[in-house]
């Protein structure tokens, strides 16, 4: 099901623009910039499909999601340079989808796992400049052989 005015459907289906565009997709996943504030470099993994559970996934996005998690997570430390990649999901309110974001911790960061997400609240989404040059980086990065 592919929602009009659901935020989730509509980047997923072009209606709007995303900075960078889609970095990865699979049969059942999405993969874009995150446009809220979890910092340059930070990917939401969405289902294609109007979903809000894990536990309700299909079988074969199911199966799926774990090596697309690795493949993002990967790109991120080794492509951008961060040296780890956290992971949160949310489904609290619309978009009712199933959002996984995994977001970098940069080596100079002064904070770790809550503290950090805590800051990057506060400091709110990055720039689209810098989300879209985030975004083909990871796209090259995914490319390689």
């Amino acid at each position: 099901m592919n929602v009009e005015g659901c935020l989730a459907c509509d980047a997923n289906a072009g209606r709007i623009e995303v900075p960078g565009g889609t970095i990865a997709e699979t049969e059942h996943w999405h993969a874009d910039h995150c446009i809220g504030p979890f910092g340059v470099g930070a990917v939401v993994l969405k289902t294609k499909e109007h979903l809000e559970d894990l536990w309700r996934l299909p079988d074969a996005a199911a199966a799926e999601l774990g090596l697309f998690l690795r493949r993002i997570s990967g790109a991120i430390v080794d492509g951008l340079g961060a040296e780890r990649a956290y992971l949160t999901m949310w489904v609290d309110k619309p978009p009712l989808h199933v959002h996984l974001v995994v977001y970098p911790r940069w080596p100079d960061d002064p904070d770790k796992a809550l503290d950090l997400q805590a800051r990057r609240m506060g400091e709110g989404p990055p720039s689209a400049a810098a989300a879209a040059a985030a975004a083909e980086r990871l796209r090259a990065h995914l490319r390689k052989p």
